[in-house]
């Protein structure tokens, strides 16, 4: 476990911005920052992220968090990997605990000593490709043959493993890294005699980063052509820190590319992505070799929704790969095509064009998937009505996967034109798929509610607003509810003037800002009116948040630093709480008063009346709220008649007592109440 310190020294140094804006396009907004959400289908910037407090927030699908949150949910990292990711990103130390579950430590403890090995791994590859006679003479040659400047070839950690039988697996033990590592990993081979052999041997070697540039797997091409190993290539097998359905080839070297073109091309094969970042092309990842994954698209929606997919002259190739991209339609990507001339490559066009011809290329013969398809699959069917009827269901298969309803129409159209068929009776088949598809949706999300287990329903269940207030009158009749949610509100708003106005001054009734007056703080006087009238939080949540509140105002007096540090609390109730509930905008109040008072006086008087009036109000509120529920608990007891008859006298003249002093509040507030 991470010591506290060291996670308050990472949550000091932290900013949300800097965190989200790895991920996601920000544009700057009066103070704060807005972009796509990453958390849903998002066509137009509702996301949210304010430096001032510290949070991101989304406006259209509620998401919202601390750095911290956003790693975890954006990243799918644990907690404390999101520390870790956070500490490396601002170069600050980490101590750790010794009180985590054996479980706990021997995962993080494997993950860190694979990581490590790759890392031994990698440095060794690289040096053989060197400084050794072999490295040089077959792996530099390669490389320097397929024109590989040496600054790439150093940006991507390009090296070599030589040829012998076990030197690298040799080298590894005698650094006294453990051979079940080495073989998890698949650096390492055993034979069934038991003796162990370099899987790499005499390849030249392609690290594999994760997004946090860390080396979790490698490719190996193989340079000699002697027919005792067919394969061209050789990758890491699936293990504990590399799942290749999860993995792009480039995406650390790409992302901030990405980020700032809001496109990213897909390629095939690790030299095609190096050839186009030594052609100024550097928002670009391959998929190597395989089928695109859920996993990829998610690594790829999450940082831009425009694809455009690189295909060269091969139309086997290139129709066997179209089935895959449905599913990037059905992210609501919008997928481009860029198809090479005859013979050609990424990596090898990259080569014979210069930076400006290849990026000029790129731009303009980059064409709509969905026409790409249909012209493609159109010369194929010819006039073979047969074959032309089976090419048109596909291609509004592919268009029934379009979210939107108004791309949707535009495809139909350029389709009729294209097939010279009607718009309705492409529409008519089109409504056919999409209710297929529909259906499947409905089929898949019910097998998934009845397969949910009780944590993830105690999980889902543990994001709901805090229960009935905790009293033993409620407890002893709990259908004594409908005053409760009226309650929690009264005490959220409390809670929530004083996290954003706190430190704020205002003037105590009978006080004008006119006066020699100092005023009083928000806080203080929300406090002295609590003690005054024995008022107690009934929720636990908010009774925890004003306890801390208390602590960390009499010392800090800047009102963002205060919500800053429950925003980045690691109490995760609290930090929750309050990011699900501050407003995102600039406060509606100015703190400086006096400053200001000189320059804008009517403002300025104005200002404090209507905060003054907002403090009043609140705290009226939450008196009402707490008689109401006393007085529907007495009620309540009355209509029992649990109570002998002496004690029920009492009960009257208490129902009474209270019924005036609520009359009395709702004067106040201007509302009317009843019995």
């Amino acid at each position: 476990m991470i010591k506290q310190k060291s996670i308050d020294s990472v949550m000091a140094a932290v900013r949300i911005e800097e965190v989200v804006g790895d991920f996601v396009s920000l544009r700057k907004q009066g103070q704060d920052f807005v972009g796509i959400c990453p958390f849903h289908d998002d066509k137009n910037p509702s996301m949210h992220v304010s430096p001032r407090l510290g949070i991101y927030k989304c406006f259209v699908c509620d998401a919202a968090g601390n750095p911290v949150k956003f790693l975890m949910e954006h990243e799918k990292m644990s907690y404390p990997e999101a520390i870790e990711y956070l500490a490396r990103k601002y170069g600050i130390p980490l101590e750790y605990e010794r009180n985590e579950s054996d479980e706990e430590r021997q995962q993080r403890s494997l993950r860190e000593s694979l990581l490590i090995v790759n890392e031994f791994a990698q440095k060794y590859f690289v040096n053989q490709l060197r400084n050794s006679e072999e490295g040089k003479l077959m792996g530099m040659t390669y490389l320097k043959e397929r024109g590989f400047k040496d600054a790439t070839i150093d940006k991507f950690g390009l090296g070599y493993c030589p040829d012998g039988w076990d030197n690298f697996t040799k080298a590894a033990l005698e650094k006294g890294y453990k051979e079940e590592y080495l073989i998890e990993l698949g650096l390492t081979g055993k034979s069934q005699n038991g003796k162990l052999y370099d899987i790499y041997r005499g390849r030249v070697i392609f690290p594999i980063h994760n997004d946090a540039g860390k080396v979790i797997g490698f490719g190996g091409r193989i340079l000699k052509k002697d027919g005792k190993d067919p394969r061209k290539y050789v990758n890491s097998r699936e293990n504990t820190i590399y799942h290749k359905s999860d993995t792009l080839y480039g995406i650390y070297f790409a992302k901030n590319a990405i980020h700032k073109q809001q496109n990213v091309y897909l390629v095939e094969g690790y030299t095609d992505v190096i050839s186009m970042h030594e052609s100024g092309v550097e928002n670009v990842v391959a998929s190597s070799g395989t089928s695109l994954t859920q996993g990829q698209i998610r690594m790829i929606t999450k940082r831009t929704q425009n694809i455009t997919v690189l295909y060269d002259g091969d139309m086997a190739g290139i129709k066997a790969s179209m089935r895959g991209i449905d599913m990037l339609l059905e992210q609501g990507l919008k997928i481009r095509v860029c198809l090479l001339p005859d013979g050609e490559d990424p990596d090898s066009f990259a080569k014979k064009h210069r930076d400006s011809e290849l990026q000029n290329y790129l731009a303009t013969e980059a064409k709509d998937f969905l026409l790409f398809k249909a012209d493609i699959l159109s010369k194929e069917a010819g006039n073979d009505p047969i074959k032309r009827a089976s090419m048109v269901n596909e291609i509004l298969r592919s268009i029934s996967c379009v979210k939107d309803n108004i791309e949707r129409a535009f495809y139909v159209k350029e389709c009729a034109k294209l097939f010279d068929l009607s718009e309705n009776d492409l529409n008519l088949n089109l409504r056919r798929f999409v209710w297929e598809k529909t259906k499947e949706q409905s089929r898949i999300a019910q097998q998934q509610v009845r397969q949910n287990t009780p944590d993830s329903q105690a999980s889902a269940a543990s994001t709901e607003p805090p229960a009935i207030p905790d009293l033993i009158e409620t407890k002893k009749h709990p259908e004594i509810s409908q005053n409760a949610d009226l309650l929690y509100e009264a005490e959220k708003d409390l809670i929530l003037l004083m996290l954003c106005h706190g430190n704020y001054i205002i003037y105590e009734t009978g006080q004008d800002e006119d006066t020699d007056s100092e005023g009083i703080r928000v806080d203080q006087y929300v406090c002295n009116e609590m003690l005054k009238e024995d008022i107690r939080f009934h929720y636990p949540i908010l009774e925890k948040i004003f306890d801390k509140y208390v602590d960390w105002a009499s010392y800090i007096g800047n009102q963002e630093q205060i919500i800053r540090n429950f925003t980045l609390s690691d109490d995760p109730q609290i930090s929750e709480f309050v990011i699900r509930n501050i407003p995102v905008e600039e406060p509606k109040f100015s703190s400086r008063w006096k400053d200001k008072y000189d320059i804008h006086t009517h403002t300025t008087r104005n200002n404090v009346r209507i905060l003054q009036n907002q403090v009043q109000n609140i705290l009226l509120t939450l008196k009402l709220r707490i008689l109401e529920n006393e007085a529907a608990i007495i009620q309540k007891i009355l209509e029992s008649k649990e109570l002998a008859e002496e004690d029920m006298g009492l009960a009257l003249q208490q129902m009474n007592k209270i019924i005036q002093i609520k009359k009395i509040i709702a004067q106040r507030l201007n509302r009317v109440v009843s019995r």
